[in-house]
């Protein structure tokens, strides 16, 4: 059984620990490395010890901004190519604002000149700077950034996981014992998913179920908790070097067929960047997800409209509705990504602006 994206299936006969893992990759950061259950968790946790206006990216998702009170954050602009506008993010700086948000895109770094320039701004106004890898950790580790945030699910086959570090605690970060999560019933889901992609069970329904109510809680939970032994243990056994590997493969080939027809990725990687999904823009985005959800590829929309503020967020609102991110995965192999070139070359609609 064919399917490409959606939410990662698991397979407990393949897991053995390995060296190179993300334990290893952030090793040089040392004892300032936490593990969370999510991303949120992590900015959470961030978000308690500053108190102010806080900047953030117009172009980001609606649980990041959930981590923080809404009437302390303030939307810098960004431009169409991903890149920070920093004419517009110096004119939001107040004597309020504490720190700023530092986002990265679909595996693609901010260039060097918006960092030198964004870190130089932060040192003269005393201000921190919370760098996001969620979409990045694997091309960089980090930039200019005081603390770094990623939502480490987003890359492997782990019911639930976020990572904050850093090298200097700035902040003071008060250490607190956060409860441990469950994982029990995502990790279900994942099983499922895996058995049925092996045709061994019809549990398509039954899976789908648990992942959008595992979904839903976590949209719902406010609560900071650690993660869980068992998505440790699974990290412990993802090799980051395989894994960077087989996704800049699989971007490789995609890329290029996209480019026989004329559709060209929506931001530009370097060379050594490693890739988390390959996003495109065209005209009917929904009609053209659709018709690959027709075809058992599900592909993640970044991000969906949260009605928050959008009237000074424009750039937000033309990607929401125009940028989808095409999977390309470790999971997946070359016959995986030639079938989900044919289901491309067999769409009908117009794929070019």
């Amino acid at each position: 059984m064919i399917e490409l994206g959606s939410e990662f299936d698991l397979s407990l006969d393949s897991l053995s620990r390995v060296e190179n893992n993300l334990f290893s990759y952030l090793s040089g950061f040392g004892e300032h490395v936490e593990l969370f259950d999510s991303g949120r968790s992590a900015i959470r946790f961030l978000a308690s010890s500053l108190k102010g206006e806080i900047l953030l990216p117009e172009y980001i998702c609606e649980s990041v901004i959930s981590c923080f009170d809404i009437q302390n954050v303030i939307f810098y602009k960004v431009r169409k190519d991903f890149s920070i506008d920093l004419e517009d993010l110096e004119k939001k700086i107040s004597p309020c604002t504490v720190a700023i948000f530092l986002m990265h895109y679909f595996g693609a770094v901010q260039n060097d000149k918006i960092l030198t320039e964004l870190k130089a701004i932060a040192e003269e106004r005393g201000l921190v700077i919370i760098e996001d890898t969620t979409q990045s950790i694997f091309s960089k580790k980090n930039t200019i950034g005081d603390y770094m945030v990623s939502s480490i699910r987003k890359w492997m086959p782990i019911p639930k996981g976020g990572v904050l570090y850093y090298s200097k605690d700035r902040l003071g970060l008060e250490r607190k014992e956060f409860i441990v999560s469950k994982d029990n019933e995502r990790i279900a889901g994942m099983i499922l998913k895996n058995f049925f992609l092996r045709d061994e069970l019809d549990c398509n329904a039954e899976y789908r179920k648990i992942f959008s109510c595992c979904e839903d809680r976590l949209d719902e939970q406010h609560e900071i908790f650690r993660i869980s032994d068992l998505s440790r243990f699974i990290i412990s056994c993802i090799d980051i070097g395989s894994l960077v590997e087989k996704r800049r493969t699989n971007y490789r080939l995609l890329k290029d067929y996209l480019g026989s027809i004329g559709v060209e990725p929506a931001v530009k990687l370097c060379e050594n960047d490693c890739p988390l999904v390959l996003p495109i823009r065209i005209p009917d985005r929904d009609q053209f997800r659709n018709y690959l959800m027709d075809n058992r590829v599900y592909c993640a929309v970044h991000w969906p409209s949260d009605g928050i503020r959008e009237e000074e967020r424009s750039q937000f609102v033309e990607n929401y509705s125009t940028l989808i991110s095409l999977p390309i995965d470790q999971r997946y192999d070359e016959e995986h990504i030639e079938y989900l070139i044919r289901i491309i070359g067999n769409y009908r609609g117009n794929l070019k602006f």
